[in-house]
Formats: C-alpha cells, structure tokens, sequence
C-alpha cells in the first residue's frame, strides 16, 4: 500500500463504520456551525459541509482546531477543480460532489482525501468507478428509491453506495437492506421545531437514535 493509500483507507473505514453521514446545507455559517456541534454531541464522527454554506473552508478549519483528527470532515457540492482545491487545503478529509465531478478524484486522492461522486444510472456508476472514485453517492436517492439502489448494487456489488436525497430514520433501514454502505441525512436527521427553538438537548437524543437505528 502506498503513503497516499494508507490514510484513504482508514478514512474509508472510519466512513462506513460511521454509516449516518449529516449533511449540513445552511445559508449562513453560524447555522451550520450550531448543527455540526448538535451533530458531534450526538456522537456523529463524520459530518458532510456542503460548499454552498457561506465561508464553508472556515468553519472546516475551526472543526478542525475544536474537534482535530476524531472528526472526519467533508466538503460537499463540489463541482469543479478550483473548489476541491480550497476545500483540500482547508483540511477536508473528502470531497462529494452531486455529480460526475471525475477531475477532482485525482486531485482528491493526490492529498490523502476520499472522492465521493454523485450518479444515477448504471452508466453514470460505471463512470464513477472508472474515475477511481472510492464511494457513488446516489442523489437523489428518493427519486428510484431503494429499489433503484438494489437493482445498481446487483450489477455493481463491489460498489459502496451512499444514497442521499430524502433519507430518514424511518426509512434508511430499507436502503441498507438495499445495498447501501452509508447514507447521507440533510434536514431530515433534525426535527425542525427543535432546531427553530435552538432546543440542544431535543436535537441530540433524536440523531443519537438516529444512529442507533443505523447500527441496529
């Protein structure tokens, strides 16, 4: 195993065993940042920021120096080289992009870092994998269901898949039995009156069974 290949494989490791990746998508960064604290308490070892969130690499810098190496930090909605870029060096431990992004795989890997691409077709996970990605992320997940993921895990067993796009707790269960390594919850993984009121304690027992569920 080469230098470069040994912490992706522990990233990856570390990625599955977490099997509930939040995915944080917030207009204004003290929002995510209250969300990916809510998330950590909860006991989430790994958190997804997607670029949209004002001043994104910031706050992957500021997870970093609060929580360093036990927290497994991704930038999400990553679309071209020049975001993956920044999001590297702010010190993301992967990148996800809602699509066949193939040209930040290299660069993803080159900095130890996984590369999780989005695709929905048989095609476009054939493309993922000849990219060398480590994870297809299907999204929207919601649209085939798990179905869909269970009809792309059979002719693609060896893939890991993390589907994201309308996943819950109540219904996660269903796309595990479906193939998924992983699954990727936005808004879904907090009640939103909880989230409205700021009521921590609310927020954090409902992800932790959202985990426990997942574990089950």
């Amino acid at each position: 195993m080469t230098a470069s290949a040994a912490p992706i494989a522990s990233k990856l490791s570390a990625l599955l065993a977490a099997r509930v990746v939040p995915v944080l998508r917030y207009t204004d960064a003290a929002t995510a940042a209250y969300a990916a604290e809510v998330a950590v308490a909860a006991g989430c070892t790994t958190l997804e920021l997607t670029w949209t969130i004002p001043g994104v690499t910031d706050l992957v810098r500021a997870l970093r120096d609060k929580h360093g190496a036990s927290l497994l930090l991704g930038v999400g909605t990553v679309l071209d080289e020049s975001q993956a870029r920044e999001a590297l060096v702010a010190g993301a431990d992967f990148l996800v992009s809602p699509a066949l992004a193939t040209d930040i795989v290299d660069m993803a890997h080159a900095a130890g870092a996984l590369c999780l691409l989005g695709a929905f077709t048989p095609t476009e996970v054939l493309a993922a994998r000849r990219a060398g990605v480590d994870v297809v992320k299907v999204f929207p997940a919601d649209t085939g269901g798990p179905k869909h993921l269970a009809a792309l895990k059979s002719v693609y067993p060896d893939t890991i898949f993390c589907p994201t796009g309308g996943i819950t707790q109540e219904n996660m269960g269903t796309y595990f039995a479906a193939g998924a390594g992983l699954v990727g919850i936005g808004s879904n993984l907090y009640d939103k009156a909880a989230f409205a009121a700021r009521d921590t304690a609310a927020l954090v027992a409902q992800i932790t069974r959202t985990r426990e569920a997942a574990h089950g």
